[in-house]
């Protein structure tokens, strides 16, 4: 495939994935769409060289990270506390799984063709960084604050975040700066 065609394609990939996600959640998850938009728009203006094993390392415990974060989300409530805060109806538990074990599979996926060297990987490594963590971490604890306490899912907040600043800055450093293991991938 050309890039101007997995250009193409993958844009067509994320209005997709933002189309699906207000029709199965709605407006609540309006910042994650905005994220997901946003890590495409980088991956249209960078070269993205090879992907390095210290890379890899980062995308990997990202979303092991987000595992756990979401497991701290599911047993405290998060889908029940956070979409009347935007003034949406509550998810069911049912509803609040599914969409983020669809999004762990693409995560996962995503770290095979990181891994495979498929290009348009890096908008959804992209998005796990600043979705998954940076706006994800931020997010629940200014929820917390907000709340003046607890809020479902802060406990794991800061590692989401700091997972979500390491991975970006791995993704995003200088392309001068990528250093291959001298015995290839």
């Amino acid at each position: 495939m050309t890039i101007r065609a997995s250009r193409v394609v993958t844009g067509c990939l994320v209005v997709v994935a933002c189309a699906l996600m207000f029709a199965t959640m709605g407006r609540a998850v309006a910042l994650l769409a905005a994220a997901l938009v946003v890590s495409y728009m980088v991956w249209l203006t960078r070269e993205w060289p090879p992907v390095t094993h210290a890379i890899l390392l980062a995308y990997w415990a990202a979303a092991l990270i987000q595992c756990g974060h979401l497991i701290e989300e599911y047993r405290s409530g998060f889908y029940r506390a956070f979409p009347p805060i935007v003034g949406s109806d509550a998810w069911s538990a049912r509803q609040f799984l599914i969409f983020n074990l669809v999004w762990l599979v693409l995560f996962a996926l995503a770290g095979v063709g990181l891994a495979r060297g498929w290009r348009a990987a890096n908008v959804i490594a992209l998005f796990l960084a600043l979705g998954g963590g940076l706006g994800n971490g931020l997010g629940h604890l200014a929820l917390a604050l907000r709340a003046g306490g607890y809020f479902p899912g802060a406990y794991t907040a800061p590692l989401s975040f700091v997972a979500g600043v390491v991975l970006a800055r791995a993704l995003l450093r200088p392309t001068s700066a990528v250093v291959q293991p001298p015995f290839g991938r």
